[in-house]
């Protein structure tokens, strides 16, 4: 009678055990790399502003098309410009998550895109 006792208890363990290791090794979703659609900050020390620094950045490579009298839309040659982009997430998307723009890609060093996406992260200061 012992062993009858046994044997459930033998294969519950057993089930618990597999159930266990099908979480573990299941679905693949949970470990893809998610870096791309939200990077986090890599710089070191991102004191980044647009009046310190991202400025100059923005007017080398976006003003040209985002100027105002441009092919692009928008006015990016000062702050309150970018607003409309920076308030409803397309400068971060297009810039550092999709690197669409600007639109000649090798216009802008991954290093740039890091600027802006630190600038992002920490609130888009001013």
């Amino acid at each position: 009678m012992k062993f009858v006792k046994i044997l459930p208890l033998s294969a519950l363990l057993l089930m618990f055990l597999m159930g266990t290791l099908s979480i573990g090794f299941g679905c693949g979703k949970d470990d893809e790399d998610t870096s791309s659609s939200d990077p986090a900050c890599s710089l070191s020390n991102p004191d980044l502003s647009y009046a310190k620094n991202m400025k100059t950045l923005i007017d080398a490579k976006c003003v040209s098309c985002h100027g105002g009298n441009g092919p692009g839309p928008g006015d990016y040659s000062t702050y309150a410009g970018l607003k409309t982009v920076i308030n409803n997430g397309k400068l971060r998307d297009v810039v550092v998550i999709k690197k669409s723009m600007p639109e000649d890609a090798s216009e802008m060093t991954q290093a740039q895109r890091d600027s802006i996406n630190c600038w992002a992260k920490n609130g888009y200061t001013e």
